[in-house]
Formats: C-alpha cells, sequence, structure tokens
C-alpha cells in the first residue's frame, strides 16, 4: 500500500490486460487538440491565432487525418541554453534560418493581393454559334421599330397588353418582343410596365428633338438586303447604292433623313475631334464633304473668330441648313454647293477637314482629293483626316473590318483604308504626318493630322 501510495503500481490496475492502444507506442494528439505542425508556409512555427483556430476546426471536420503521426517542430533553445551560448552563435543561427517571403496583402487571409486571372480565350466553336444568331438581336430592334413600338411607349409606359392593343399585335408576341428588347438593353422594365430610356429616344423615337431614326430606317433596310450578300460579292456591286448620283437623284425627304441621324450620330465624335486638333482664333476651315456641318460647326463653337465653310452637294446643303438652323449655328458656317470629284475647292484656308470621305472613294480618286486640298491649303496649313481605319492587314479590329464590307455594299469603292495607307497617300502628295491618334472609346475611328509641306 505505501508503495502505491509513493506512486508504485496499483494491484488492482495490474490485474487487467493492457488496452490495444498501449501496444502502439506514443500515440499521436488527438482530434480537437492542438494541432502539431511542422513548419507553416508562410508564417513559419509562429502561427497566427487564425491560421491556428483553422487547422483547429480542420482536425474536428477531419478526425480521421488526425491519427497520422507529423514531425514535430524543432525545440527553441531556453533561456539558460542562450546564456551558455557562444559569442556571435546567435548572428550565426540567423544567418542560417531558411528565407521566407515577404507577408503582404490582407494578414488574415494568409495570402498575397489576388493576383489578376487572364480571361479564357473564347473557342471557336463558340464564337461560331454566336454569330450563327447575332441576326436575332437585330431583328427584334428592326420589328419593334416596325411596329411602332418606340413611339408608343414613349408617349408613357404601358404593359404589353397596352402595347399589342395600340400596335395591333398579338398580346403574346409583343410580350416576348419586349422582354427580349429589355434583355438587349433598349426598354426598361419596372414592375409590368415597359419604358424607353431618355438618352436612346431620339434614336428610335421618330419627331423628338435630335431625330435620329434615319439611320434605324437604312439599316433596317440593309438588314432585308444583307441576305443577299453573296450576290454582290459575286458580282462586285453594291447592295445598296448611297454615291452622290444616288442622292442626288433620290427623294429628298430620305436624304434630310438620313443626313439628319448622321447628324445626331456624329456629334460626340466632333467635339472629340476638336478636342485632339484644336485651331487657332480667326483660322479658316474648309469641311469638304461635312454633310450636316457637325464638324464645322463644333470647330465654330470652340474657336473664337473662326470663319467655317461647308461644301457639299446641293441637296445636302439644303438639309444641312435646316439643321445648323434648328441649333441657332446657321450664321456660323458658310455654305458652298458643289462636287468634290469635279468642282475645285473654295480658298486659300489655313485647314481643310476631310471626315468620312476616303472610305467611300477608290485610291485614285482619294489621291486627287488631296491634292485639291494641297493647293488651297496655305503653306504650313493643317490638314484634318477622320475615319475609320483598319490595322495594316485589314483584319483587325472587328468592328472596323465589318465597316468596310458594308461600305463595300453601299458604294461602288467603299472600303475602310488601313492608316498606313492614307499615310503613304500624304507624303506622296505633299504633306507631313504629324500624328495618328484614335479618337478612344467608344469611337472606332481615327484622327490624322497632317501639315502641307511648302
Amino acid at each position: 500500500m505505501g508503495e502505491w501510495r509513493r506512486g508504485g503500481a496499483s494491484p488492482l490496475r495490474s490485474s487487467r490486460p493492457p488496452h490495444p492502444r498501449a501496444q502502439r507506442g506514443p500515440h499521436p494528439p488527438r482530434a480537437g487538440g492542438k494541432p502539431v505542425v511542422k513548419e507553416h508556409p508562410q508564417y513559419g512555427t509562429r502561427i497566427p491565432p487564425e491560421e491556428l483556430e483553422f487547422l483547429n476546426q480542420h482536425q474536428r471536420q477531419h478526425p480521421q487525418r488526425a491519427g497520422r503521426p507529423q514531425a514535430t517542430p524543432p525545440r527553441m533553445p531556453r533561456m539558460h541554453d542562450r546564456r551558455q551560448e557562444r559569442p556571435g552563435a546567435r548572428e550565426d543561427r540567423r544567418h542560417e534560418r531558411p528565407q521566407r517571403s515577404h507577408r503582404v496583402g490582407n494578414p488574415r487571409a494568409g495570402e498575397g493581393p489576388p493576383r489578376p486571372v487572364p480571361a479564357p480565350a473564347e473557342s471557336p466553336v463558340a464564337i461560331l454559334g454566336k454569330t450563327i444568331h447575332s441576326y436575332q438581336m437585330s431583328a427584334a430592334l428592326f420589328a419593334a421599330h416596325s411596329l411602332g413600338v418606340f413611339p408608343t411607349i414613349h408617349q408613357k409606359p404601358q404593359t404589353s397588353e397596352d402595347v399589342a392593343r395600340r400596335c395591333g399585335a398579338d398580346p403574346r408576341g409583343t410580350e416576348r418582343l419586349l422582354n427580349a428588347l429589355v434583355a438587349m438593353g433598349i426598354l426598361h422594365k419596372h414592375g409590368a410596365t415597359y419604358v424607353v430610356p431618355r438618352e436612346l429616344a431620339p434614336y428610335v423615337v421618330p419627331g423628338v428633338d435630335g431625330d435620329a431614326t434615319g439611320m434605324l430606317d437604312l439599316s433596317s433596310e440593309l438588314f432585308r438586303e444583307w441576305s443577299d450578300l453573296s450576290r454582290a460579292v459575286k458580282e462586285g456591286t453594291p447592295l445598296h447604292r448611297l454615291s452622290s448620283d444616288a442622292l442626288l437623284s433620290g427623294d429628298p425627304s430620305r436624304v434630310r433623313s438620313y443626313i439628319r441621324a448622321v447628324h445626331t450620330n456624329s456629334r460626340q465624335a466632333a467635339q472629340r475631334v476638336v478636342e485632339m486638333a484644336p485651331l487657332l482664333p480667326g483660322s479658316k476651315l474648309l469641311d469638304v464633304a461635312g454633310g450636316s456641318g457637325i464638324f464645322a460647326a463644333e470647330y465654330a463653337r470652340a474657336t473664337p473668330d473662326l470663319e467655317a465653310t461647308l461644301f457639299d452637294l446641293a441637296p445636302t446643303i439644303e438639309a444641312a441648313k435646316e439643321i445648323l438652323a434648328a441649333e441657332n449655328m446657321e450664321d456660323r458656317v458658310t455654305y458652298r454647293a458643289g462636287d468634290y470629284r469635279n468642282d475645285p475647292f473654295p480658298g486659300p484656308v489655313d485647314a481643310v477637314l476631310l471626315s468620312n470621305v476616303f472610305q467611300t472613294e477608290s485610291e485614285e480618286v482619294g489621291r486627287m482629293i488631296l491634292g485639291k486640298a494641297r493647293e488651297v491649303l496655305r503653306p504650313g496649313g493643317t490638314l484634318l483626316v477622320h475615319g475609320v481605319m483598319t490595322e495594316p492587314d485589314e483584319t483587325r479590329p472587328a468592328d472596323a473590318v465589318m465597316f468596310s464590307l458594308l461600305m463595300f455594299a453601299l458604294f461602288d469603292q467603299g472600303r475602310a483604308y488601313p492608316a498606313e495607307t492614307i499615310s503613304d497617300w500624304l507624303a506622296q502628295e505633299g504633306f507631313g504626318v504629324r500624328f495618328v491618334r484614335p479618337l478612344g472609346p467608344p469611337f472606332r475611328s481615327k484622327l490624322i493630322l497632317a501639315t502641307r509641306i511648302a
């Protein structure tokens, strides 16, 4: 009994057989206990409480893994051991420690800042599928325009049943069409009612301020004709001619509608061009084939005492007068009717603007236009060339390449030229190119600034 009290083995306990686990030797820590970690990949042996709690939770969730033997961390020297170390031993041990990466980012996360992951490239099959079905969105937009959906909803927000009744359409089909327009971002839906966004009203609702629905009318006509693109490619003829002869012989109302649409669509691009290439006060500007005169008008707004002249066909000049008169700009622009192919340019001037001109003409006509521009420019004068331009291989960017195909479908010699090609023309006609710059999003066009070399 005395031996038992002094720590000896109890006779009762000695009679029991040993537990099976006792024969295995020292057992690892039980699940839920303090985890034994060899060394953390980032913190070493100094594990923060957050990481330690994570390890505890992991052991509680996976108790079967807690029994695996793990190496014990190296014992740190105690205070009395450190006192007996030779001088300089601590510094030697410090140099022997493995270098760990510097801790960055959120310390609670245990990781550095998130690294950008490149978006996976879209597969050719996905691109093909998207291209095959892309006509559906255009068809939905043109169907709504043909049915008069946008003017009906613009009057006041309405339900699909009201729109179907006013447009004389099937209620079920109208609801599907309106929901598709909402998914496309053309309409907004609040509860059961549909609304036309205010910023889109000039482009889809006829008769509002800044009416630009002429572009939608033209695109809906081209949508039907583009199904015969194979014939145009085989024969080499446009699907829908928009040449100067077609404008002169066409319906004047349609000409005005088209020019008004171009005017609204080009306003922001004109303002960007003025910012990129400002002119000196008191300069004389000639806008060749300027359409509605939006570029000349924006230069007149931004440049004191600027004398701007719009040179275009007579039907276009008449439409431009009406458009600029509505904006109180008719007195800031001088109008000269003429054909840039057959008539000389009015001059002399300090600057010539050629916006969206080369993309409708052949190389021969384009170089002829540059020669006429050089004749009326004073030595050291500025030439501005603005339009959609492709890369040298003419396969990029995609929107510019598709625009080049559109020019083929509209004009006899239509094409979007690379900026390098136009720069070569300028050099051969006696101009020095100062810069070639894209207008930037959301525009797909570029601006070439050149100077006449005396």
